[in-house]
């Protein structure tokens, strides 16, 4: 299935721009769209607040070197990149590490200002904007969707009917890529062939336009996107070819996850001789409802044996949780 006449993708590197993420395609679509009495759906993930760093030359983006995950710019505690998956850091690059160029910039906007910009231009259409906490909490109201021109939502709705939709906006597909999941690719693929199922035009902004990842998108074909898939996943030892673990770890003390973090590993890595991958870093840390959380990474064969030398201090302690992939 060719889906090109269906998928509009604007390369925000060269094309002129009217508000950050909101480009003169996008307001145009906007405009004939909502003349036409249908609705848009604009989407923006909210994990975009982050930073990440992307080559303006050659429109290439700083991966991980063993997750093929985007890395995230953090300022504190020391200025570094962070992979968000397996917590690898490597130093900020002056240049790109592909074409040498110099010319790398951070990109980074929030859904309240798209909101804000997006008012400023259509402030005679009625705007909705929806995020993940109520489309989660379906705290919906449906009389609101029904009179909207225009929704801003903060991640793909697949879970709503929204009556006379026929423009879904992705202001930015790089945005989905900070999700710390291996599978985010196959998500973000099956959430747009979803949805040109339901609509009849999707329209993405990129910076990266000549990623293979999109092209795929756009040829539409199934089995080149599997095939694509599964040698990124062996390459980085992935489900299928390797079983993947997380071991959650939380405590309102951070020195408490810390110390809890070291004694798991140490164990680990003295009970078990054979070769096996594992990850973590003893300094990154996310913070959630006043507690602190930190995870090991595992990945290999046969994860339940392997787990059975630590069974004891994981059913033993509330702090630690097992999370499969």
């Amino acid at each position: 299935m060719n889906l090109n006449n269906m998928i509009n993708v604007v390369n925000l590197n060269y094309s002129k721009n009217i508000f950050p993420l909101i480009s003169q395609n996008l307001v145009d679509s906007i405009e004939k769209t909502v003349n036409e009495w249908k609705k848009v759906l604009l989407f923006l993930n909210k994990r975009w607040e982050a930073n990440s760093l992307i080559c303006k030359d050659c429109s290439s983006q700083i991966k991980c070197d063993f997750c093929d995950i985007w890395m995230t710019v953090h300022k504190y505690p020391k200025k570094m990149l962070i992979c968000h998956l397996c917590n690898h850091e490597k130093n900020i690059p002056v240049s790109c590490p592909k074409c040498k160029s110099t010319n790398l910039a951070q990109v980074w906007v929030g859904i309240q200002k798209i909101e804000e910009n997006i008012t400023k231009l259509f402030h005679k259409f009625k705007i909705l904007r929806l995020d993940s906490d109520k489309i989660k909490k379906e705290w919906i109201n449906k009389e609101e969707i029904k009179i909207a021109n225009l929704i801003i939502a903060t991640e793909i709705i697949n879970t709503i009917n929204i009556a006379n939709l026929w423009l879904v906006g992705i202001l930015l597909l790089e945005s989905e890529f900070l999700v710390s999941e291996y599978n985010i690719e196959e998500q973000i693929y099956d959430n747009i062939y979803y949805n040109i199922k339901r609509w009849s035009d999707i329209l993405i902004q990129t910076y990266i336009p000549e990623s293979n990842f999109l092209k795929l998108i756009t040829e539409g074909n199934y089995k080149d996107f599997l095939n694509y898939t599964l040698a990124e996943r062996k390459q980085f030892w992935y489900p299928p070819f390797r079983e993947l673990a997380y071991i959650w770890v939380k405590s309102k003390s951070k020195e408490r996850v810390k110390d809890i973090i070291v004694k798991l590993k140490n164990k680990l890595e003295l009970e078990n001789n054979w070769d096996f991958t594992i990850f973590y870093d003893k300094e990154i840390f996310s913070k959630k409802a006043s507690l602190f959380y930190q995870k090991i990474i595992l990945k290999w064969d046969n994860l339940e044996d392997f787990l059975n030398t630590i069974k004891f201090e994981i059913f033993r302690n509330k702090e630690i949780n097992i999370e499969w992939k």
